[in-house]
């Protein structure tokens, strides 16, 4: 191994030094949001925003967390990611790997359609009558499948399927393996990267999902976590608002409910979990984006 030469040395320095200053860029906020929902509010409206709580208190996680509506949600929002991320994973590993099939004549028909809906949309009337006329409308099904199958992950899943060795899937083919018994025993297991990859990011987006929320549940007994964290926040801004109004009969003492710090509490409650799955997928993360963009 040969010698580094300084230059080599204060580079290295140099990319250290940056790479820790970005860390703590990224880090910093995310410290600050939870050292404010932890806050005192008179606290945090006195002193504002520190790095170390001066008066611990955790009435705003308390505001956030209290009713059954909270906890029914947590549950919902908890099935809907679980579930929905496994059989998205399903579907679109079926679909990938049948448009990887050089011996599959409609693969590339398959491949236009699934391009073509990345383009183009019928807009939100069209798909939310579809919506209703599958009876996607007040079930927790509403919540599932729209977001089954995404055009981009299945691209990215098919060029990954494409880029492992062919040979292996020939002799499976001769020893008169068939297509689900290679898909399941050879080409799955070989594709953790991809599978992790693509997992962490359907589950982010199902966890992070209130628009289906709010569009196609009206009558429904449960919400999923965000639709109930929005309507914390708006309920909170309308009685602002509506005390702001001259002659207004609300006589709600606003000064109780610590408005700042909740909203702090909600970023955490809400993205709590999703950055605790994080650290089991991460060694496989930059390898399945990478593998996955090999080949067209």
């Amino acid at each position: 191994m040969t010698n580094r030469t300084v230059a080599d040395r204060v580079f290295s320095a140099v990319m250290y030094a940056i790479a820790v200053l970005f860390t703590l860029g990224c880090f910093l906020p995310f410290w600050g949001m939870l050292v404010a929902s932890v806050t005192e509010k008179r606290t945090l409206i006195r002193e504002g925003y520190r790095l170390w709580p001066s008066q611990f208190s955790l009435e705003a996680f308390q505001w956030v967390l209290r009713g059954q509506q909270v906890i029914t949600g947590y549950a919902v929002t908890l099935f809907v990611t679980i579930f929905g991320t496994l059989l998205s994973l399903a579907l679109m590993s079926c679909l990938a790997y049948a448009m990887s099939v050089k011996k599959f004549k409609l693969r590339n028909v398959l491949a236009f359609y699934i391009y073509f809906t990345m383009i183009f949309s019928g807009g939100i009337i069209p798909w939310y009558i579809t919506m209703r006329g599958f009876g996607l409308y007040d079930n927790v099904w509403a919540l599932i499948v729209p977001m089954l199958m995404s055009p981009w992950w299945i691209l990215v899943m098919r060029n990954f399927f494409n880029a492992l060795p062919s040979e292996v899937l020939e002799s499976a083919r001769i020893d008169g393996a068939s297509d689900v018994q290679i898909l399941t025993r050879i080409v799955l297991p070989l594709s953790t990267p991809v599978l992790a990859t693509v997992g962490l990011f359907v589950a982010v987006a199902y966890w992070n999902d209130w628009w289906h929320g709010v569009m196609l549940l009206d009558f429904a007994d449960f919400r999923p976590l965000q639709v109930i964290i929005l309507r914390i926040i708006n309920n909170i801004r309308a009685i602002r608002e509506a005390m702001a109004v001259p002659g207004s009969t609300i006589t709600i003492d606003m000064s109780q409910v610590p408005a700042l710090s909740i909203r702090m509490a909600i970023v955490v409650v809400t993205i709590g979990p999703i950055i605790l799955v994080y650290p089991f997928v991460q060694r496989y993360f930059i390898k399945g984006l990478t593998l996955g963009a090999i080949k067209g």
